[in-house]
């Protein structure tokens, strides 16, 4: 029983980790898009 619930912990460990690198990945990308944004916002206030 000890061995299987090992198991199941390393195995919900990695897809947690895995998951981890997902959001990381998507916040890095939703700051990337937030900046783009802004120096549009930036370029269409000097036009108006």
């Amino acid at each position: 029983m000890d061995q299987d619930n090992s198991e199941l912990i390393q195995f919900l460990g990695e897809k947690f980790d895995n998951i981890d690198s997902c959001f990381n990945n998507l916040n890095s990308q939703f700051s990337d898009l937030q900046k783009s944004v802004d120096a549009y916002a930036k370029k269409a206030d000097t036009y108006f």
